[in-house]
C-alpha cells in the first residue's frame, strides 16, 4: 500500500528517508511534550515595585494572574518549585548562580500557597506540607530571615546541585535583581 502512495509521487530513495525521519521526529516531539510534567510556566511579568521603608520591597501584581499561575490543584513538587523560585528573589547565592524559574515573592503569592496547601493538606501527595506551611507563614509576616536556610532545604529536595544559597540580599541588591528579572514599571 505505502509502495502505490510513494509510487504516485515519484519519490527518490533520499526524500523517502527524510519523510521518515521528519515522522519519526514529529512524533518523538509529540510523545515528549506528553511526557513532560504539566508544570506551570513562569514568566517575566508586568510589575510594580512597592518600598516599604527600604527593608521590604513588594512587587505588586493581579491576583487573578497568581490564581492562573497557582491552581489549587498544584502537587507537592509544584509548590516546593514556586517556593524555591520565589526564594531566589531574596537569596545570594553560590558562585551568583540560581536555576530554575524566577517568580516575585509577593504577598499574595505567599497568600495563595498556603491557601493551595490548606486546600491540598489531607492529599498523599503533599509530603512537605509541614515545611511548606513553616515557610509561607514565616513570609506572610515579612520574616525573611531564615531564606537561605529555607531555599536550600526546598533545593536539596528537588536534587539542586548549583545555586546553594549563601546569605540573603541587601535591598539594593534585591532591587537589582527584581529589575534584571522582571518586567518593572516604575
Amino acid at each position: 500500500y505505502m509502495r502505490k502512495i510513494f509510487a504516485t509521487f515519484k519519490t527518490t530513495k533520499i526524500q523517502k528517508a527524510a519523510f521518515v525521519v521528519a515522522c519519526i521526529g514529529f512524533f518523538s516531539i509529540l510523545i515528549y511534550m506528553k511526557v513532560e510534567p504539566d508544570l506551570p510556566v513562569f514568566l517575566k511579568k508586568d510589575v510594580t515595585i512597592a518600598e516599604d521603608g527600604g527593608a521590604i520591597i513588594e512587587v505588586e501584581e493581579s491576583l487573578s494572574v497568581i490564581e492562573g499561575e497557582f491552581p489549587l490543584t498544584m502537587n507537592d513538587y509544584e509548590v516546593g518549585e514556586a517556593i524555591h523560585a520565589m526564594s531566589h528573589q531574596k537569596v545570594i547565592s553560590k558562585d551568583d548562580e540560581k536555576w530554575g524559574a524566577k517568580i516575585p515573592l509577593t504577598q499574595e503569592r505567599v497568600k495563595r500557597l498556603i491557601e493551595v496547601v490548606e486546600t491540598r493538606q489531607h492529599d498523599l501527595e503533599f509530603e512537605n506540607e509541614s515545611l511548606y506551611f513553616e515557610i509561607l507563614n514565616r513570609w506572610s509576616d515579612d520574616d525573611f530571615s531564615q531564606i537561605a536556610r529555607e531555599h536550600n532545604h526546598i533545593w536539596y529536595n528537588q536534587g539542586g546541585t548549583i545555586g546553594e544559597a549563601t546569605g540573603i540580599m541587601s535591598p539594593e541588591q534585591e532591587m537589582d535583581y527584581i529589575k534584571a528579572n522582571f518586567d518593572v514599571n516604575e
